[in-house]
């Protein structure tokens, strides 16, 4: 499998979850390298470079703070002054905080809209000039279900969320005329090491039984269309959100 064969890849909060699910994908299906960035517990972040490398692309592995311009230029500038250029990007990292809208503090919000909006934006930003002197690239924004029906005790990341697949349209707008192509994955629930014990938990059955197919989704329900969004295997979707989310209902 090559479907990403000779591309470098950056993934924002790879080290673990889902990111580390589509660092490996994305090694796995050839790339030439793939970057990943963490903000805590550089272990997971250099267990998945191991997981990287012996899939056989080149890891590079940084603490970057997604708020910061200064650390995302630190980082962009260390991989393409390394491999040249960047292929693809994946917005991935991003933080949650669960309670009903009138609990939300205002520090709360502004931490959540800094992780989950502002992040993505500024990266983006930062990797732009790099995709179109390279030709073009991908973006893939890792939105959330939330986002698309408003979770009721997430206010402050539905918000995010439902922001971040706008900044994928507004991105794919600006992009088309440079090749890039821009869209979001939104996923449903989705069984990590983060949320497993969530999942087992009364709430969280309670969630599951939500969907139709009556159990949670695996990382890779996500990596390959990751994959697919960040190969040349498909070149005429952008701005578009796809929601791999196990036909789930929502009840008011």
């Amino acid at each position: 499998m090559n479907r990403l064969k000779d591309k470098v890849c950056l993934i924002t909060g790879g080290g673990r979850g889902l990111g580390k699910a589509m660092a490996v994908a994305f090694a796995e299906e050839g790339a030439k390298a793939v970057a990943i960035s963490y903000t805590s517990r550089p272990d997971y972040a250099e267990e998945t470079a191991k997981l990287i490398e012996a899939a056989g692309a080149k890891a590079y592995v940084h603490e970057v703070e997604v708020t910061s311009r200064n650390s995302i230029k630190t980082w962009t500038d260390a991989i393409t002054d390394a491999e040249g250029s960047i292929n693809v990007l994946v917005n991935n990292a991003g933080i949650n905080r669960q309670g009903p809208i009138d609990t939300v503090t205002e520090s709360d919000w502004d931490e959540i809209m800094a992780v989950n909006l502002k992040g993505p934006f500024l990266v983006s930003q930062e990797i732009l000039p790099h995709m179109v002197s390279g030709g073009g690239g991908r973006i893939i924004n890792i939105a959330s279900v939330s986002g698309l029906y408003g979770g009721p005790t997430t206010a402050h990341y539905a918000a995010s969320k439902a922001g971040l697949i706008s900044l994928t349209q507004v991105l794919a707008r600006w992009g088309a005329e440079h090749n890039i192509l821009v869209n979001s994955i939104a996923p449903g629930i989705i069984e990590t090491d983060l949320t497993r014990e969530e999942l087992r938990s009364g709430g969280g059955a309670t969630v599951v039984g939500l969907t139709l197919l009556k159990r949670p989704g695996q990382v890779e329900d996500v990596s390959s269309l990751a994959v697919m969004l960040a190969s040349d295997e498909q070149s005429y979707m952008t701005g578009q959100t796809l929601s791999p989310n196990g036909g789930s209902y929502f009840t008011a």
